[in-house]
């Protein structure tokens, strides 16, 4: 369970100067790639261009992309959403200024982390073999 929905139950706030959902709001509807900027911003704009040049192949598979910097959260694809940043970096414990880039299913789960740019691809392959996808292809 998501760190922010285990405080939201249980009354605890993440960050009171900052509102907004977390991934937990996701869960069911969207996989949600996340990027996490390094402080050269190279690696981040890098992962982004691979995986905005696939837009068909994100719609087919439910995804929205979002960059998660220090304050803030852009969707890159998909619908905009009022996100919290702290909510986002205290679920998925990753610290400012390095690169990293995650995958969270469906269901809420981590399904793919790196610290290295990934061609869409990879993220694609990891989703179509997942069983809620193979059901859906099925069917």
């Amino acid at each position: 369970m998501l760190k922010s929905l285990s405080a939201a139950v249980s009354g605890i706030e993440i960050d009171p100067q900052q509102g907004g959902m977390s991934l937990a709001d996701f869960e069911w509807r969207y996989r949600v790639a996340i990027i996490f900027p390094d402080d050269s911003h190279i690696d981040a704009s890098r992962q982004a261009s691979l995986l905005l040049a696939q837009p068909e192949g994100l719609r087919e598979r439910d995804m929205i992309v979002l960059e998660v910097g220090r304050s803030d959260v852009k969707a890159l694809f998909g619908p905009e959403h009022d996100l919290n940043c702290y909510a986002i970096r205290s679920d998925l414990d990753v610290t400012d200024g390095f690169f990293a880039m995650m995958l969270v299913g469906k269901d809420g789960a981590v399904k793919f982390r790196t610290d290295e740019v990934v061609p869409a691809s990879v993220l694609f392959e990891l989703i179509d073999q997942m069983p809620l996808t193979q059901t859906k292809r099925s069917n």
